[in-house]
């Protein structure tokens, strides 16, 4: 029987990836309600039961024989785990009808900062055996006194410059032994200056050696108060922002903790230890500093916990109620978000691996 229910499943993904799950007598759900939708009218499907039930059969089977049915479950299993509701349920034949009726009623527009455009390369070619691509961008930066020029930091590909809105770029940091970049940061008062925290923030393809600092639009870069010489080579940085309303205020962030400068980078601080993840200034009130705290490396159950300060760095405290915490403690990656259109929100994303 369940091998009809394996073929039959393959027939409805295959030519339609069609709602429900044919009927098979003698499976349930946990509360011992018959499975499927077909046996209770109104009832939705529930993916966790049927990957429950599943499980337990190929428990014992070889599910890479030839006409098992395994191959047709999983790719209706991954069509449809990205429709599910919290709990789980399938959406009814109503309930996606009803959807497209209300898209094809709306009146609303799309926002107009969803217009995107390839700009290339398109022809990246391979290196070796490895798989065509460009690799990574970690950060990328646009001058904010003039649009056509862009600054983007790759893990371990050094800095690129356009001037021209991406039609053709520079190598700008290329010559250093090493050159991953990962945080960009150019003054809106002066846009020839800008910082860039090296290193890859993510996987440590490449160690960071400090931030550096250019005064002529990229074209040179010198050292920091932050520089090989007291950077660990374990050490990774990420976030690296300027204070808007004073050019000699700079933060990082940085595995071994945010750092701060007063002084344009001359000397710097340790406002608060531990691995910093991300960082954001509130539009608008450059004394108040949102932090990650917590190692990321990929994955899940990483320990993270959300900062606040109020008084420029001096003082961090913990963003989420620690008696009925609502904000998650552990996560594959959590980052922050702000915009200048409504200061009185913080966005964050917090995501596990898949």
């Amino acid at each position: 029987m369940i091998r009809k229910l394996l073929l039959m499943v393959f027939l409805c993904s295959f030519a339609s990836y069609g709602q429900g799950i044919p009927q098979q007598a003698g499976l349930e759900a946990a509360d011992g309600t018959p499975l499927f939708l077909s046996d209770v009218p109104g009832k939705p499907v529930n993916l966790y039961e049927v990957q429950r039930v599943m499980d337990a059969y190929w428990a014992d089977r070889d599910r890479n024989r030839k006409g098992s049915g395994f191959k047709p479950y999983k790719r209706w299993e991954n069509y449809w785990m990205h429709f599910i509701d919290q709990q789980g349920n399938l959406p009814t034949s109503k309930a996606l009808y009803e959807s497209w009726k209300s898209k094809a009623s709306s009146n609303k527009t799309p926002n107009p900062t969803a217009d995107w455009s390839p700009i290339g390369p398109f022809n990246p070619g391979t290196s070796g055996n490895a798989l065509p691509g460009t690799g990574r961008i970690n950060a990328i930066a646009v001058d904010p006194n003039n649009p056509n020029t862009w600054y983007a930091g790759a893990p371990a590909g050094g800095i690129w410059k356009t001037t021209n809105a991406g039609s053709s770029w520079t190598n700008l940091f290329d010559n250093f032994p090493q050159i991953g970049v990962s945080g960009i940061a150019i003054d809106p008062n002066d846009s020839n200056t800008i910082y860039i925290a090296t290193g890859d923030d993510d996987a440590a393809d490449s160690y960071s050696i400090g931030v550096f600092k250019s005064t002529d639009g990229g074209q040179t870069w010198n050292e920091t108060g932050l520089n090989p010489s007291n950077t660990n080579v374990n050490s990774l940085m990420n976030e690296i922002i300027i204070d808007p309303t004073d050019s000699n205020v700079v933060w990082v962030a940085t595995s071994l903790g945010l750092y701060k400068t007063t002084n344009a980078g001359t000397t710097w601080n340790e406002v608060q230890p531990g691995f910093i993840a991300d960082l954001k200034l509130k539009p608008g009130d450059p004394n108040t500093v949102y932090v990650v705290s917590g190692r990321y490396v990929g994955g899940s159950g990483n320990q993270v916990s959300f900062l606040k300060s109020t008084d420029g760095g001096q003082n961090f405290s913990p963003m989420d109620d620690q008696v009925n915490p609502v904000l998650p403690s552990t996560a594959g990656r959590a980052l922050l978000g702000v915009s200048a259109d409504d200061p009185e929100v913080l966005y964050i994303l917090a995501a596990n691996t898949g």
